[in-house]
């Protein structure tokens, strides 16, 4: 996840120097960005999670979960 903030940042921050983004303007696309990667990283731990507790409860098979964690 981090490699993919890095690429983002070195990108953003070449396109600043070419002078298609402005950084003063454009800032905001920074905070945009690392709020989508939070959010898709709470909703993979957050199903990630449920398949564990139900995996604990008995409601699936240990292959099962397997199945899911992979997809």
């Amino acid at each position: 996840m981090w490699i993919i903030v890095l690429v983002f940042l070195g990108v953003f921050f070449w396109f600043c120097n070419l002078g298609v983004l402005v950084l003063t303007r454009d800032w905001p696309l920074l905070l945009i960005f690392f709020g989508i990667l939070n959010m898709y990283g709470l909703f993979r731990r957050n199903k990630k999670e449920a398949i564990i507790q139900d995996l604990e409860k008995g409601k699936i098979t240990p292959q099962e979960a397997e199945e899911k964690l992979k997809k």
